[in-house]
């Protein structure tokens, strides 16, 4: 049986393109090894709302969300499945700032932020703050890793 974020990333690249959909958040935490547990939630960065597909394997469930995901910072990831596509460590330290509420692994993401910063290129970190406008959100990462 695949891991969720293998069957999240083949369900969001089956409905919009391999180049148009990525793991995000705790998904991308997970495919960077920042978040150790299996999780019940994928969160997948689309181009397009969709609803909710609960899988019919195991008690879990992938969730959407729209974004533009040309304008974030994807880089590949090996799945069980085979290649697919995340959002890279600086950019989900930012989602993981930004958007906790999307309530998955709540009690797992100051951990999960003092990894994914430790991995981090601070410069780019940065950059990507400026450019995306979350500079709030790098000032909550840097907060939670403290």
């Amino acid at each position: 049986m695949p891991t969720l974020e293998a069957a999240a990333a083949g369900i969001a690249a089956a409905l919009f393109g391999v180049r148009h959909a990525a793991l995000m958040s705790v998904s991308a935490a997970r495919s960077h090894g920042a978040i150790p547990r299996a999780l019940s939630t994928a969160i997948v960065a689309a181009p397009a709302q969709h609803a909710r597909i609960p899988l019919l394997d195991r008690e879990a469930v992938v969730r959407f969300v729209k974004r533009e995901t040309e304008s974030l910072d994807l880089v590949p990831v090996t799945t069980d499945l085979g290649r697919a596509l995340a959002t890279g460590v600086e950019q989900t330290v930012l989602d993981l700032a930004r958007r906790p509420s999307l309530g998955v692994a709540d009690d797992q993401l100051p951990d999960a932020i003092r990894v994914l910063l430790a991995a981090s290129d601070d410069d780019r970190l940065t950059e990507l703050a400026v450019q995306q406008r979350k500079q709030g959100a790098l000032r909550r990462a840097r907060h939670r890793a403290e």
